[in-house]
């Protein structure tokens, strides 16, 4: 099972909250508002889920991967996002931010220990 799959996934289903219903009156996001912020916000929710399943077949393989990303990563991701809900409410914007850009320094990091190696 692969972090950096869970960490996407993760931030993605923390995007998906915040851009729900009761994500954006607990919240009170301001920038969420626009229709556009939610939309977009809301894509990249999927595209991170398609980067976190890829990810994860690529560490344990396309049969053991797709059975482990369904019964582990998004059963975690999902408790995680909720545990940051609702015990870290008034960090939840800033959580999101730094495991975003942790994911993303995980799999430049990734990127270029292949080029180099």
């Amino acid at each position: 099972m692969s972090l950096v799959a869970i960490l996407w996934a993760v931030v993605a289903m923390m995007q998906l909250c915040m851009t729900s219903q009761i994500g954006m009156k607990k919240l009170n996001n301001n920038f969420l508002a626009f229709n556009h912020a939610r939309s977009s916000l809301k894509i990249l929710s999927f595209i991170f889920m398609g980067v976190s399943l890829y990810l994860n077949c690529l560490d344990n393989g396309v049969s053991v991967g797709i059975i482990s990303w369904f019964f582990l990563i998004i059963t975690s991701a999902f408790f995680l996002q909720i545990l940051f809900f609702y015990h870290f409410k008034k960090w939840f914007f800033l959580i999101w931010i730094f495991l975003f850009l942790l994911v993303v320094y995980y799999l430049l990091t990734h990127i270029f220990n292949n080029i180099i190696v």
